[in-house]
């Protein structure tokens, strides 16, 4: 049985994406931290990991790209989960009955609409959704809520006061990579997308980035996105995380790369996967 690691604890939107990304059949390994699951990767503790990498409303999870290049783990797949905040509580426990609610600080900026119809009740940040959750089972408060997943209610033994609490309904969705040691084997032509990264040769030439992008407009190659971050060892200079729609053996895509060394250093391809759909919570 595989064994996948995530950030947060059991019954995170992180735990229920591994599943996803990995099949059922796996065991999952909560981590404090996203490093933590670059480094059982590299160790062989977890044989992959889940990483967010984007949400829809948030933006990019920063940390997680300069992880990727850091450790150069491999992607082999994607997800776009949809992300639903619910308010756990202690069975028999009432809205009247709070006082403080318990979340990660971006879920409960989301919820923001709840707490301002509810100004009794105060908003406590806290490590995660999901570890909220556990903590208030363990706590066994009458008057606390947490806010997260239906999954982590359903793991904690806690009633579901109301789903669906976010301020933007149906919008809320966040991106995750599978990510795994060594590459995974990825034929396909449809559907296929690449992650790849690169440094410009010269960062201050005018036009650098547009000629390094043109190199797959002018062979009718979708680019999905480009995030750029600082370069660790180099400052002003930057790391480029470049995702396009082609499988990375094809023949436009290979052109295209072979073109892209005329105006980069350091390419790296992080891996040619399935694009990622979108899916709802079921675990």
């Amino acid at each position: 049985m595989k064994k996948i690691a995530f950030q947060g604890r059991k019954g995170a939107y992180s735990d229920c994406a591994a599943h996803y990304l990995f099949g059922e059949d796996i065991e999952t390994l909560p981590m404090d931290t996203f490093e933590e699951i670059y480094q059982a990767i590299e160790t062989g503790e977890a044989d992959g990991g889940a990483i967010p990498i984007e949400n829809s409303t948030a933006g990019s999870i920063e940390a997680n790209y300069d992880l990727l290049y850091k450790w150069r783990h491999r992607i082999v797949g994607e997800v776009m989960l949809r992300i639903e905040h619910t308010l756990c509580v202690m069975p028999g426990v009432k809205l009247g009955d709070l006082k403080r609610v318990y979340s990660h600080p971006q879920a409960l900026a989301q919820c923001s609409k709840f707490f301002a119809e509810n100004p009794q009740i105060k908003a406590v940040p806290a490590f995660d959704t999901a570890g909220s959750a556990e903590e208030l089972a363990a706590r066994k408060a009458k008057d606390e809520g947490a806010i997260a997943s239906a999954y982590a209610a359903k793991i904690y033994n806690l009633d579901i006061l109301k789903a669906g609490l976010e301020n933007l309904k149906g919008t809320n969705f966040t991106r995750f990579y599978g990510i795994q040691k060594v590459p995974a084997a990825f034929d396909t032509i449809e559907g296929a997308k690449t992650t790849m990264l690169f440094e410009l040769a010269d960062n201050n030439a005018v036009g650098a980035l547009y000629n390094a992008l043109g190199c797959f407009a002018k062979r009718g190659i979708n680019l999905t996105r480009c995030e750029s971050r600082p370069h660790p060892d180099k400052p002003w200079e930057y790391i480029f995380h470049v995702s396009f729609e082609a499988n990375v053996n094809e023949d436009r895509a290979k052109e295209a790369l072979v073109e892209l060394k005329n105006y980069t250093n350091n390419m790296y391809i992080l891996g040619t996967f399935k694009k990622g759909v979108i899916e709802t919570l079921k675990y």
